[in-house]
């Protein structure tokens, strides 16, 4: 038996069948490569919300949540202490932390977006808006708004309040972010993931989304995750097309996307009002 199969080891396959391994072992190489990460199962981080809308935190010391029906942006230590920072914000939606700490709060249903310092004191910095929903900042230091109600992005200078069209043609935008090559990413209700670029020329990037929510955030320097409404998925898309969903099991209605204070990611969901921990 030995000296047979050591024989055969030493036979070589016809030239067609040799082909035909060939190729199938480059085949093989190549789905391995091109083979979208697997999705991640999400786990409950965070309970007791509402409606989670915005999800911001300061690295290693606080992750901060804006619940839509409450009204309310809570804060959560790395102790999970949890405290109520501003409250009676009608429809609290897009949280962002600038540079310095501060928090900002877009008002969804009163059009205005209001700025928390570290020592309590609030202001508003923004007021005739429509619809502001998902917030960031972009690198210039200004405001990035998803203006729903107008159909547009605007950028916000913090200090003055002026606001200023970035651009506009969206389906209802209610998240974005702004990537390395200062071009913009726009989710939409709508059902549309939009890149734009400096000199204004769109790009659709969601032809696989049922309905794109409010979290959005850029994932190196050529691709998204998004928050898939419609779905209760978070979905990678590249600036090539490329689609893979990178968080699944979502249960309730996923709508926020960020930053937890150990740099995983974290979504929000209507309906169970958690927070879920999808991958570092």
């Amino acid at each position: 038996m030995t000296g047979l199969i050591h024989a055969r080891r030493h036979v070589a396959p016809p030239p067609g069948i040799r082909k035909r391994q060939l190729f199938l072992c480059l085949l093989t190489s190549l789905m391995t490569l091109h083979m979208p990460s697997q999705a991640v199962a999400a786990e409950a981080a965070y309970e007791g919300f509402q409606s989670p809308v915005g999800i911001a935190s300061i690295p290693g010391k606080a992750v901060y949540v804006s619940d839509w029906s409450a009204n309310t942006v809570t804060r959560i230590d790395q102790n999970g202490t949890r405290t109520v920072v501003a409250k009676d914000i009608p429809a609290a939606a897009g949280v962002a932390i600038d540079q310095k700490g501060a928090l900002f709060i877009a008002s969804y249903s009163a059009d205005y977006i209001v700025r928390l310092d570290s020592d309590g004191s609030v202001r508003r910095i923004a007021e005739n808006l429509s619809t502001p929903t998902g917030i960031t900042f972009s690198r210039d230091g200004r405001l990035l708004v998803a203006n729903r109600g107008a159909g547009q992005v605007v950028s916000v200078d913090v200090s003055s309040g002026r606001a200023s069209l970035v651009a506009d043609g969206f389906s209802l935008p209610v998240g974005v972010v702004e990537m390395e090559d200062s071009s913009i990413v726009v989710s939409q209700y709508g059902g549309r993931v939009t890149r734009v670029t400096r000199d204004g020329h769109k790009q659709e990037l969601g032809t696989s989304f049922n309905r794109p929510g409010v979290g959005i955030a850029a994932d190196g320097p050529n691709a998204v995750l998004v928050v898939d409404n419609g779905a209760g998925v978070v979905r990678r898309v590249t600036f090539d097309g490329k689609t893979s969903i990178v968080g699944e099991k979502l249960s309730g209605s996923a709508v926020a996307l960020g930053r937890g204070m150990a740099n995983e990611w974290l979504a929000g969901a209507w309906g169970t009002g958690a927070i879920y921990r999808l991958r570092p």
